[in-house]
């Protein structure tokens, strides 16, 4: 009795986990936990912070062609005592100045500079995806690992309550004398296996609960296993070709590049000649009229460069280095994505022909199974020969649900390798907010600086 307990014991709470689970826990769908996850992503909001940083940065590149405003006050107030007078010696003296002074030509800075920025700009947009993609791809594989792990479950617990049942039977047979403790012991050893395969399989489960729990925040049960993705190219040619144009690290790594490239003209343009031009007021009065003094004055400086500094040099070898290193990097980033990209294709093809194999041996096995017990009503198979039969089912089951999970995730994955793995793409595009629409954080200045230019772009 204290076996047969004990066993109950278990089948109960493995049956409890997948049915009941806990109070907080709904059913969702694999649509239900994209949302969820997109939403609640620390990495998704700090890379969209990374690209409105990079986003302000093309107005810092306008700094040497903007206008600039200085006001200067001074005063001053004096009381000396001399022999002279039978009081105080009072001067006094203030001075005001206001200047405005504007590059009208900084040597192409600007334009270079600007340029510059917005290769910059178009990095952080393919890291961006990049991230959404790697986020989205996280997600569906916790999700798919629950799924497959509450198959696993119900399966194993079927098997514990068949191999329970079978012990009773082989007891009831010693009992009634048809039978030798031989039987019973094997029977018990397979349950035992079994139940050790149970609690190994409860545990999985929940270590998948919890990743899940941890990308979306909820408590997710019952979960719905989703189809996997179709309308794949039709080889491999053209899958790689689609990863060439639209793979996040890919355009990347020639994002960087062309930001490599474009710093020696960044670089180029520091040297050139420059044109200011500076207006300035200046208002100054003295004790007397003698020291009063109103001065308008308008400035124009032509200012060129003509050594060549070490500084520069040293800077014009940093950028070459740094051009030839992006070009490798955009090398490597390319033989990543195509290497990734045709395993991906062909394990999506591998998982699909071992479904259909698994289908089939589960089909013989259970076929196999049927005729087995018919056997042993007859005499002509023993009860081993049962289990043995059964268990072979159970086992096929088990890699059938293997099957279908790896099917699904290979079909995820394979959109991912070709760069399509994207909210949009989904249709998820409502969930997350277009980059372009992402609103400028508040500065500092605003407030303390009355006056300011027009802002960059408007």
């Amino acid at each position: 009795m204290k076996y047969v307990f004990r066993s109950l014991q278990i089948a109960f709470a493995l049956c409890f986990n997948v049915m009941v689970g806990s109070t907080s826990a709904h059913t969702a769908t694999l649509e239900d936990a994209l949302r969820t996850s997109l939403v609640n992503s620390a990495d998704l909001a700090a890379a969209r912070q990374s690209w409105i940083s990079a986003r302000e940065n093309i107005g810092v590149s306008a700094s040497t062609s903007d206008l600039t405003g200085t006001i200067k006050v001074t005063g001053n107030q004096s009381h000396s005592d001399t022999s002279k007078t039978n009081g105080f010696d009072q001067s006094q003296y203030a001075s005001g100045a206001i200047t405005l002074s504007k590059n009208l030509y900084d040597g192409g800075q600007t334009a270079e500079n600007t340029k510059l920025a917005h290769y910059k700009l178009d990095a952080e947009t393919a890291n961006y995806k990049n991230t959404e993609q790697a986020l989205i791809l996280r997600t569906i594989e916790a999700y798919l690992d629950v799924v497959k792990a509450q198959r696993d479950v119900r399966l194993h617990a079927d098997n514990l309550a068949r191999l329970e049942s079978h012990v009773k039977a082989a007891e009831a047979r010693v009992r009634a004398g048809a039978s030798t403790p031989t039987r019973v012991a094997e029977s018990k050893a397979r349950y035992s296996r079994a139940q050790s395969d149970a609690i190994a399989a409860s545990a999985t489960l929940q270590n998948a609960k919890d990743m899940l729990h941890s990308l979306t925040g909820l408590e997710l049960q019952d979960l719905k296993l989703p189809n996997a993705l179709s309308s794949f190219p039709a080889s491999l040619i053209e899958a790689e070709t689609i990863a060439r144009a639209e793979h996040p690290n890919i355009r990347k790594a020639i994002a960087n590049e062309m930001s490599a490239s474009q710093q020696f003209n960044a670089l180029a343009a520091t040297v050139k000649p420059t044109v200011n031009l500076s207006l300035s007021a200046s208002s100054k009065y003295m004790t007397g009229t003698a020291g009063d003094l109103d001065v308008m004055s308008a400035q124009i400086v032509f200012s060129s460069p003509f050594l060549s500094t070490n500084a520069t040099r040293a800077k014009s070898r940093s950028v070459s280095a740094s051009h030839a290193q992006s070009k490798f990097v955009r090398d490597e980033a390319i033989r990543a994505v195509e290497v990734a990209l045709r395993s991906a294709f062909r394990n999506m093809n591998t998982a699909q022909k071992r479904l259909d194999a698994v289908k089939s041996e589960l089909n013989a096995s259970m076929l196999v199974a049927r005729g087995i017990v018919n056997e042993v009503t007859f005499g002509q198979k023993t009860i081993l020969d049962q289990l043995d039969a059964e268990q072979d089912v159970n086992a096929a089951e088990l890699r059938l649900v293997s099957a279908e999970h790896d099917v699904i995730i290979a079909s995820y994955r394979l959109q991912a390798a070709m760069g399509r793995l994207l909210a949009v793409n989904l249709g998820l595009g409502d969930v997350l907010p277009a980059l372009a629409e992402l609103p400028a954080p508040l500065s500092i200045f605003d407030g303390i600086i009355p006056i300011r230019n027009k802002e960059y772009g408007q």
